[in-house]
């Protein structure tokens, strides 16, 4: 059977940049980033307006349509998103059906995770485009969601692969492209 794998974990933690290497394998992407912004631009309707509830059953309704074409087409399918943690993915029907990795550095400081969210992030990406202030407090949020993702990939069973920071990071990634796709 084709493969679904669901990306999660920390912003800037490689989520995006192991989907493109697994697209040039020949997998499909879902990203959740691209959907939302495509829903409340294109359609004019907030996301943070919904439930967690209706956008939990979105998101396992997007999981389970691509399991459904991984088994019938052969369609390998990658989807990231930051959205749901472990103890989400884990309420997940099918979540036997997929491949799950959390993608956080835990180990890093708050200095070391303001200068990954500085060094890769594209200029029109938004956090490029906030304040000291509002950075320092997004740096603060991904420190403390390190640690919950610890806690909740150990308790609920989920891989959680500490993407680092420098040069390290790309090899990491690399790593886990090829447990992937093999």
């Amino acid at each position: 059977m084709a493969k679904v794998v669901i990306l999660g974990g920390n912003a800037r933690s490689g989520k995006s940049t192991l989907s493109f290497k697994l697209i040039k394998k020949g997998f499909n992407r879902i990203s959740f980033d691209n959907i939302y912004s495509a829903i409340e631009e294109g359609l004019n309707i907030k996301i943070d307006e919904f439930s967690y509830d209706i956008k939990f059953a979105f998101f396992e309704n997007i999981v389970n349509k691509s399991i459904e074409e991984a088994e019938i087409e052969g369609i390998d399918t990658v989807i990231d998103m930051y959205d749901f943690l472990p103890t989400d993915i884990d309420r997940l029907q099918n979540k036997d059906k997929v491949k799950v990795y959390f993608l956080a550095y835990p180990n890093c400081s708050l200095e070391e995770i303001k200068f990954n969210v500085i060094h890769y992030a594209k200029p029109t990406d938004w956090i490029a485009q906030v304040n000291e202030e509002y950075l320092n407090s997004c740096v603060k949020n991904f420190y403390d969601r390190n640690k919950l993702l610890v806690k909740e990939c150990s308790k609920y069973g989920f891989n959680l692969i500490d993407t680092k920071s420098g040069k390290n990071r790309n090899m990491i990634l690399n790593q886990l492209l090829n447990e992937i796709i093999d």
